[in-house]
């Protein structure tokens, strides 16, 4: 496949190189042991394919489409904000060029490549995509009808959660029930085999996640924490630092889901970028056995 970006074949080859014992520590229970790659794709509408993203041979790999949102344009004002649909989603991404087709042509040959969907994301129509429900059971009832129906129709894998904001009613208490059920229920009616949360360090953000997770940590198999949401001037002792808090916070018996490092490739993304020591950092993780996995914010 042709390079988006020469960041991400960098990425790809730190995965590669992983060594058995790490390697062995990335891969689910149920999974061989293979280093771990996952992007999102199709949130900007910039006619990004599956086929312009690298995908290495020895390392599984995961697109994760963005995004499903629970909101609608305003029928009778168009400048209005948009309307939240109280958990009947809807997709959100670049529905061009990423189809069912291209779904079904990524996955025939590569037994490795697999496809997930995000939910909310951090704007829709140019307002903040904040988590609304009128209650838990109506919105679990039409999140597990709508996202059925999705997943079955582009044939996808998984879900990641990636609310950004939230509704004063719409508690830590409230919003783990919904998802942690949703999750539950998708698994149930085997229309997905994997899911992440996406959360970053923000107060509002992390009790939110922190709830679901001390509810529902088990049902989630991947942490895609936003290292790229610190500031930029990060350096590689603070990044290691930051990595050692997040994974203490999502760990221990309520949950199994590995937290991965993070990049993004827009000029604008905070963090430890991957010329001031990303991989630098990586290579430090994968040598103390703790680098369970690499996932990228692509410009697409």
């Amino acid at each position: 496949m042709a390079s988006l970006h020469p960041l991400i074949a960098a990425a790809l080859v730190v995965a590669a190189a992983s060594t058995a014992a790490a390697a062995a520590s990335w891969a689910a229970p149920s999974s061989p042991a293979r280093p771990l790659f996952r992007e999102y794709i199709g949130a900007e509408g910039k006619n990004v394919t599956f086929a312009d993203v690298p995908v290495h041979p020895g390392v599984d790999f995961h697109f994760i489409l963005s995004f499903a949102i629970d909101y609608a344009a305003n029928a009778t004002n168009a400048s209005a904000p948009p309307v939240p649909t109280d958990g009947r989603f809807a997709v959100f991404w670049d529905e061009a060029n990423l189809t069912p087709a291209a779904v079904a042509a990524l996955k025939c040959p590569s037994s490795h490549a697999r496809v997930a969907l995000s939910l909310g994301g951090d704007t829709v129509f140019g307002a903040n995509a904040t988590f609304r429900a009128s209650s838990v059971d109506a919105w679990v009832g039409n999140a597990v009808a709508s996202l059925a129906a999705i997943l079955t129709r582009y044939g996808l894998d998984g879900v990641d959660v990636d609310y950004e904001h939230f509704g004063e009613r719409e508690t830590p208490e409230v919003f783990a029930e919904c998802v942690g059920r949703l999750v539950r229920a998708l698994r149930a009616r085997g229309v997905i085999s994997f899911a992440s949360i996406a959360p970053f360090a923000n107060p509002d953000v992390q009790a939110h996640y922190a709830e679901l997770w001390r509810r529902y940590g088990r049902d989630f198999d991947y942490v895609n924490f936003q290292f790229y949401a610190y500031p930029s001037n990060t350096t590689v002792p603070e990044f290691l630092a930051h990595y050692d808090e997040q994974s203490a916070r999502y760990a221990g018996a309520s949950g199994g889901g590995k937290v991965l490092v993070s990049f993004g490739t827009d000029p604008a993304s905070g963090g430890l970028r991957p010329g001031k020591g990303f991989f630098r950092a990586c290579r430090e993780l994968r040598r103390q056995g703790r680098l369970h996995g690499i996932f990228c914010l692509g410009r697409g």
